[in-house]
C-alpha cells in the first residue's frame, strides 16, 4: 500500500469566524489526536483534501512543520447541504498495529436475476473491520453477477484483507437481488381503512366509527340536511 504525504500547518486560532475565513482562503480546518498525545489543531489546503477524498485514501503521512507521523482519516464534516467541506479529523496510528475503520464496498456486475425482473438492493455500503494499518484497501469489491432473485451476499462472505477482522454480524445481508414490486402490491385492498396522518406525521389507519362515531356522523348528516 502506497501512503501519500500530506502537508499541514498548526493553527493557533479557532472559532467560527476564524474558520470561516480560513475556508474562504482555500484552507480547511482539521485536528489530529490520539495515542495519548495532545490534540493538534491544523490547517490543510482544501485542494489537497479533495484529492485525498477522490483517491479513496485512508492512511497518510502527515508533515506538520517538518514533523512526520502516520495518521488515519477518522471523520470528514460537510455543510448541511453536503456540498462544502467544513472540517477533517485525523487520528495518529502506528503502521504495525490494527485500526478500526469502515471500508466502502463497491458492487461489480449486474445480477443474473435482473434478466427476469430482479432488482439489486444494497443494505450496507461499507463494512466495519479491524485491519492492519498498512493493509487497508481503498474499498472492497463484491461480485453480484451470480445473484439470482432472492439470493444475497452476507458480511460473513466478504473477502477481507489479510489479517483483518470483521466487526459486524456475519449473517447480516450486505446486498441482495430482490423481487421487483408489482403495481398491484402497491394498491390498497378493497375495503381497507384509509390512511390518515398521525400526530407524528406517520400514516396511521383510520379508526372504526363505533357508537360515538356513528352519533357524530348522524349529527353531521342532520346539519347538511338543514342546509
Amino acid at each position: 500500500m502506497q501512503i501519500p504525504a500530506l502537508k499541514a500547518e498548526s493553527r493557533g486560532v479557532s472559532g467560527t469566524k476564524a474558520m470561516r475565513k480560513a475556508r474562504a482562503e482555500g484552507r480547511l480546518p482539521g485536528v489530529l489526536y490520539g495515542r495519548g498525545q495532545d490534540n493538534q489543531n491544523l490547517l490543510f489546503e482544501t485542494r489537497d483534501i479533495l484529492k485525498l477524498i477522490e483517491s479513496e485514501t485512508h492512511v497518510v503521512k502527515l508533515n506538520v512543520s517538518g514533523n512526520e507521523q502516520y495518521a488515519l482519516v477518522r471523520a470528514l464534516q460537510r455543510d448541511f447541504m453536503g456540498d462544502e467541506l467544513q472540517h477533517i479529523d485525523f487520528v495518529r496510528i502506528d503502521l504495525s498495529e490494527k485500526v478500526r475503520l469502515r471500508i466502502p464496498i463497491t458492487f461489480i456486475g449486474t445480477p443474473k436475476g435482473a434478466t427476469h425482473g430482479g432488482l439489486l438492493e444494497v443494505s450496507h455500503g461499507d463494512v466495519e473491520v479491524r485491519c492492519p494499518a498498512d493493509r487497508i484497501p481503498k474499498h472492497l469489491e463484491v461480485e453480484v453477477v451470480h445473484l439470482d432473485v432472492g439470493e444475497a451476499v452476507h458480511f460473513g462472505e466478504l473477502k477481507l484483507p489479510e489479517g483483518a477482522e470483521l466487526l459486524q454480524n456475519p449473517s447480516l445481508v450486505v446486498v441482495k437481488c430482490a423481487h421487483a414490486r408489482r403495481a398491484e402490491d402497491l394498491t390498497p385492498a378493497v375495503g381497507a381503512a384509509a390512511a390518515v396522518p398521525s400526530a407524528t406525521g406517520t400514516p396511521a389507519a383510520a379508526p372504526a366509527p363505533g357508537k360515538e362515531g356513528a352519533k357524530e356522523a348522524g349529527k353531521e348528516a342532520g346539519k347538511e340536511g338543514k342546509k
